[in-house]
């Protein structure tokens, strides 16, 4: 007689929001040092990032002059202004600009991480953990309000 096999049942559910995930491991002094100039990097190359994609939806009536000024005064970290409400495509559009930013952040800080690790200020496997954090989009130095 054949013996059953237990059947396996996979259930997904969420209730409310989504666990944070943990929190990345700390890094040692140089490797932190070299993350925060990636950053900063990442940061001064934003607004180049994202102003394409801010004409190309204010061209195509997506969002309004004033919601791109929004986005783009959050972008470059400024100050907050008084918040104009965001319209829903203006919100997509923030998505959508954070998601370019996190995609475009392993590519930018590569460079910088090179010259680190052939300095000897930083190890090849500090390297791939900062540029893996990046990937992750753990870029705190670029964000957004909400």
């Amino acid at each position: 007689m054949p013996v059953a096999q237990p059947k396996r049942v996979a259930v997904f559910a969420m209730h409310g929001t989504a666990a944070p995930e943990a929190e990345p491991a700390a890094l040692r002094p140089d490797a932190q040092a070299a993350l925060e100039r990636a950053l900063e990097l990442i940061a001064a190359r934003s607004p180049e990032i994202a102003c394409p994609i801010l004409d190309r939806a204010l061209a195509a009536g997506t969002i309004t002059a004033a919601e791109r000024a929004e986005l783009l005064h959050e972008i470059v970290g400024a100050p907050a202004p008084p918040r104009s409400s965001l319209g829903a495509a203006a919100q997509r559009l923030r998505s959508q600009i954070r998601a370019t930013i996190a995609r475009a952040a392993p590519g930018l800080a590569r460079p910088l991480l090179d010259e680190a690790v052939a300095a000897r200020r930083l190890t090849p496997s500090q390297e791939m953990r900062i540029l893996h954090r990046l990937g992750r989009g753990q870029l705190r130095s670029v964000s957004f309000s909400t």
